[in-house]
């Protein structure tokens, strides 16, 4: 859905006013004032349905000859929910009234997927660990294993302390001679 009214002000003549019949959104919208003629005043309003889920700050809006002006239709409607009302456009002091059928629907709450998650990934680019030597991520889990017993043999401090220790070292030399290897 746009997110841009476009209201023509003066195009086929002077005081002139063309807008689309409907317009359709999901949430807040801006209405475009461009002003083709003579400078001009434009009112804005919104019905009492779109008036109870929306606001205009401003209802009048002076728009210079040869100009456009963007005015934002805040509209917080609850999600699920649809709206249906008019938007009333004034200009040259009520000479010329248009209404635009404002439909508000916030009920799809559809998950947005992301484009790219569809393309397919390069199947020249390496894996992630595709530079990590396995004989090298072996040593170096099998010295943390070493760490680990040497901790826990210093922790335990009873009859096994001995053998923790053992296996530390023989952890610890293990991971170095598989680091050499290479």
């Amino acid at each position: 859905m746009t997110d841009t009214l476009v209201a023509e002000i003066n195009r086929a003549g002077l005081h002139s006013l063309e807008v689309p019949e409907q317009f359709e959104t999901d949430g807040s919208f801006v209405v475009e004032l461009r002003n083709r003629g003579e400078p001009t005043h434009v009112h804005l309003h919104l019905d009492d349905p779109l008036s109870t889920v929306g606001h205009i700050e401003a209802n009048n809006h002076y728009v210079a000859g040869g100009d456009s002006r963007r005015v934002r239709v805040e509209l917080d409607a609850p999600p699920g929910t649809s709206r249906q009302g008019s938007l009333k456009l004034v200009t040259a002091h009520g000479a010329q009234t248009r209404y635009v059928t404002i439909v508000v629907d916030a009920t799809d709450e559809g998950v947005t997927v992301d484009p790219e998650l569809g393309t397919p990934s390069d199947p020249d680019s390496p894996a992630p660990l595709a530079d990590v030597d396995p004989l090298h991520a072996a040593s170096l889990g099998i010295g943390g294993v070493g760490v680990l017993l040497a901790v826990a043999a210093v922790l335990a401090a009873n009859g096994l302390t001995v053998a923790f220790g053992v296996l530390a070292v023989l952890a610890g030399l293990i991971a170095v001679g598989l680091a050499t290897m290479r």
